[in-house]
């Protein structure tokens, strides 16, 4: 019996026209193929090659969207996949020029594709991710080019960030501004990035969900100042901006580095006052207030201030605001803890849970556990040992409760698992009693009886 021959065998003893029928056949009935080939042997024209990187990209499209124009959950992966292969294809590409509109172009579909692909999993934003890195690569790899092919660039990444298919994606708009800092050295350059940015903040006037870009936008402005432009101008920046939570932040931290604890005061107060400051920015703002006063030892407002940041869930200052404290420090954590139990918010009640537990205070545990029931098998290992009864007592009810409320086998199955970690607690004795109980009582339950044999 002869021996199956290798493809390569078989296709080197073809003649050059019998290889050039068969790949025009292969390219005939698949579009990416063709394409594939034209852009990686075809002509060196540019226009011809991104015409042709073009139709790879929105064939990859059609081939994934379908009739139904969408992209689902299953297939979002390879699509990325297709998409990040023909990325990666440009290494073949020697003009940096021409590598931009690549990824340009791909950068535009990636972001587009957020409208018709069931991105759950984050493989279309891994893509656009994955291109802006390469961007900003090739972007920082022209610091020695020629100056025409700086302001190139420049222009392609400031023309796209005007592009509409970032409306929403604010992020992606501001990357590639801030990737244009590269080219801030020169002074043409620098200006035209300048004014571009002005003319985005400006567009962006009076839109409440622009924040984000805004603030980003604005940073780089300041960092381009600072950077090229006197100090005083930089600082005068600052100062113009300080409604901007970023540059309200970065002038505390300019006064406390001066020494200037007083106004560093004034102006985290002014933050945490501020009517568009977030919870989260007041509570930065507070903390920096925090800092001044323990640089200039005013105890007192110490004291008030770090019981406010821990009453609004901050733990680390329950150890700031015990080492303030004078006289009985068991006095002082009842009073603390009777207050947390007060407030009883999400926060405060978070504070207490683990208060009680770096306290390791058993006796507040076994009320919380007695009033939570659902909390017992949290508490039950630090606790058997103090109050082995009680423990057991508040577990077998719990267990029992959580039976009566059982209807198919998952729950079954957990009662049974909470059962095996009773067991290990109490012993098999209690356990066994247990599950004899549960037998007698639900005796018209066949799956809980099964669950119940195995155990």
């Amino acid at each position: 019996m002869s021996k199956q021959r290798k493809l390569e065998e078989v296709l080197q003893d073809l003649s050059k026209e019998e290889l050039v029928a068969i790949i025009a056949e292969v390219a005939g009935q698949d579009e990416v193929f063709k394409n594939k080939l034209l852009l990686k042997y075809g002509t060196e024209d540019q226009p011809r090659l991104l015409k042709t990187f073009q139709k790879l990209i929105n064939t990859i499209v059609k081939q994934y969207t379908g009739r139904q124009g969408f992209i689902p959950y299953r297939q979002t992966r390879s699509f990325a996949a297709d998409l990040m292969a023909l990325l990666e294809s440009k290494s073949s590409v020697s003009d940096d020029k021409l590598k931009l509109e690549m990824d340009l172009m791909v950068l535009e579909e990636g972001v587009e594709a957020f409208q018709y692909a069931d991105d759950s999993d984050g493989e279309v934003g891994a893509l656009v991710d994955e291109v802006l890195d390469q961007i900003d690569a090739l972007a920082e790899s022209q610091q020695t080019a020629d100056e025409s092919v700086r302001e190139y660039f420049l222009k392609r990444l400031i023309k796209m960030s005007h592009n509409p298919v970032f409306d929403g994606w604010d992020e992606y708009l501001v990357a590639l501004l801030r990737m244009c800092t590269v080219f801030a050295d020169e002074k043409k350059c620098r200006e035209q990035l300048l004014a571009a940015i002005g003319a985005q903040i400006t567009a962006n006037a009076g839109m409440e969900y622009r924040e984000y870009s805004n603030e980003a936008l604005h940073e780089i402005l300041y960092n381009l100042i600072e950077k090229y432009s006197p100090a005083e101008e930089a600082d005068k920046f600052m100062q113009e901006h300080l409604h901007i939570k970023s540059f309200r932040k970065l002038a505390i931290q300019k006064c406390m580095e001066a020494g200037d604890y007083r106004g560093a005061i004034q102006l985290a107060e002014q933050g945490e006052r501020h009517k568009a400051s977030y919870p989260g920015d007041r509570a930065d703002f507070k903390k920096a207030r925090y800092e001044a006063y323990k640089a200039l030892s005013l105890k007192e407002e110490q004291k008030l201030l770090a019981k406010e940041l821990l009453l609004d869930g901050d733990y680390e200052y329950y150890a700031e605001l015990e080492a303030l404290s004078e006289g009985d420090k068991e006095g002082f954590y009842r009073s603390i803890l009777e207050e947390l139990k007060h407030l009883d918010t999400w926060s405060t009640h978070a504070i207490y849970l683990q208060l009680i537990s770096d306290k390791n205070d058993l006796a507040e545990m076994l009320a919380y556990v007695k009033a939570n029931p659902d909390a017992i098998e949290e508490y039950a290992a630090r606790l058997s040992a103090a109050y082995k009864t009680e423990v057991e007592q508040v577990y077998s009810q719990y267990i029992y409760d959580t039976a009566a409320a059982a209807f198919n086998r998952k729950k079954y199955w957990n009662v049974c698992a909470m059962l095996k970690r009773y067991g290990k607690l109490a012993g098999k004795p209690a356990q066994s009693d247990i599950i004899k109980q549960l037998q007698e009582q639900y005796f018209n339950k066949p799956a809980f009886l099964d669950e119940l044999s195995k155990l």
